[in-house]
């Protein structure tokens, strides 16, 4: 069986780099080489995304966020809660880039600093990923993933709103791994509590934090989990969500059902929703046949032949992308996914890719990476091959690179808002307050009501 690697070197190789390089230097290039993949995936990130999408405020980000940064401050408005649920880090996003940046600038560095974060995420579980499997080319796949995410650039990536279903795939690789130091705890600790303080639905990994305590006695990220589900569960019950009972019954089972092959598998393997759409109109669901059945095997494989933490890996990856969507889609409330009721009318002006597809996808997307840990260590295949497997998948996903849509690409320019702002606020001594308008238009919060004096000093 294979020895499972938690996420340092052999003792003999370990004893060799320290006896050939001083620690202090070993220590400064291994923190330039983190720092120069963070900032090489940051740049690969961001390019994914348009010139006016990055310009562009999307909902939460000016609305509520920066609105609260305005009115409240920046440390007050942090544990502020928004439609029954905490949203921290999104809040510190929109604080940094309100303090770094003119007004002006707050669209593109808020879309930056959204990207930084991906980045973290992606080169995070590169690391942490090490307490799975030794394979680098399965850990660099693993990293891919929420980079190269082909639903991402539609709506989730590049703005601060909706960073919290890239934390949501962090959440699970947190607890798998045990860290060796009391720093590297305090940090795991810390990085868990603001994961759960930002998705409510990290709660759904709390046997895996149990578990972690329990078997592996790894105690810091599962307490940080811990506390900020509680924290996320105390904020839902007094600042609930809806005024009155929650509106469960907007989604019927089978369109729940017929929704999880749509969106999280349907946008893995189309891109563009309108083709798929045009597909379901000519074929019907047989369109999700071939992407379904690949995941599956895939799936079926890993079960098969991979040793426990695999297996465990794998079921554990499908159940948290159907529970994702599931709970996404019922807690949400909308009357939009009745896609079992769908003319032909609604597939071609009413489908579309939604936020709620990224994290469901993100946890299908792992099925590949660990049947490939599982070939490996089976010596079904070498490591040159299990090399290029991961090349091939790796040039799928960047298929995708480019998105054929955005929900920001119409604008309007964050800059152009408020530089008409202020120029009203400069012709009317009187005025107090003048709005710049977000993404999208029909939102309740589209307009940001900015200060005339923070306009004339900023």
């Amino acid at each position: 069986m294979t020895k499972t690697i938690h996420g340092f070197p052999p003792a003999d190789m370990a004893a060799q780099e320290t006896a050939s390089t001083p620690v202090p230097a070993t220590r400064v290039t291994k923190a330039l080489a983190w720092g120069c993949a963070v900032a090489v995936t940051s740049l690969v990130t961001w390019w994914r995304l348009p010139a006016t999408t990055r310009q562009t405020v999307w909902a939460e980000d000016g609305g509520v966020f920066l609105r609260d940064v305005l009115s409240n401050g920046h440390l007050r408005s942090i544990p502020l809660p928004y439609d029954g649920y905490l949203h921290v880090v999104p809040r510190i996003l929109a604080s940094i880039a309100h303090a770094a940046v003119p007004l002006d600038g707050y669209a593109v560095a808020t879309s930056f600093l959204s990207c930084l974060v991906v980045a973290l995420v992606s080169v995070g579980v590169f690391h942490l990923s090490r307490s799975l499997t030794g394979s680098v080319p399965v850990r660099l796949v693993l990293a891919a993933i929420p980079v190269l995410l082909p639903v991402g650039p539609q709506e989730v990536l590049g703005n601060a709103a909706n960073l919290h279903w890239y934390l949501l795939w962090l959440a699970p690789w947190l607890l798998l791994y045990r860290p060796k130091s009391r720093l590297g705890s305090a940090a795991m600790f810390t990085v868990a509590l603001a994961t759960a303080t930002s998705e409510i639905i990290t709660g759904m990994f709390l046997p895996l934090a149990v578990w972690a305590a329990v078997k592996r006695r790894h105690f810091a990220a599962p307490a940080g989990l811990l506390l900020g589900v509680c924290l996320q569960v105390f904020t839902a019950l007094t600042k609930p969500r809806f005024s009155g009972a929650s509106p469960t019954d907007a989604a019927d089972p089978w369109s729940v059902v017929l929704g999880f092959g749509l969106l999280p598998i349907g946008s893995i393997w189309h891109a563009d929703s309108r083709t798929l759409a045009s597909n379901i109109v000519m074929f019907g669901a047989w369109s999700l046949v071939i992407p379904a059945l690949l995941l599956l095997g895939l799936l079926a494989y890993t079960l098969i032949t991979g040793r426990s933490g695999l297996k465990i890996a794998a079921a554990g990856a499908f159940a948290a992308s159907a529970l994702c969507w599931t709970a996404s889609v019922v807690l949400s409330g909308n009357t939009m996914f009745t896609y079992a009721m769908y003319t032909e009318a609604d597939w071609a002006t009413g489908f579309g890719y939604i936020r709620y597809a990224a994290a469901p996808a993100m946890f299908l997307l792992v099925l590949l990476p660990l049947a490939l840990a599982a070939a490996q260590e089976r010596g079904h295949i070498g490591r040159g091959t299990a090399t290029a497997v991961a090349g091939m998948f790796v040039a799928f996903l960047l298929v995708s690179y480019f998105p054929a849509t955005t929900v920001r690409q119409l604008g309007p320019e964050w800059a152009a808002g408020v530089g008409a702002a202020r120029s009203a606020c400069e012709n009317d001594p009187n005025l107090t307050a003048a709005p710049a308008s977000t993404a999208p238009a029909a939102w309740k919060f589209a307009q940001v009501q900015i200060p005339c004096q923070e306009l004339r000093t900023r």
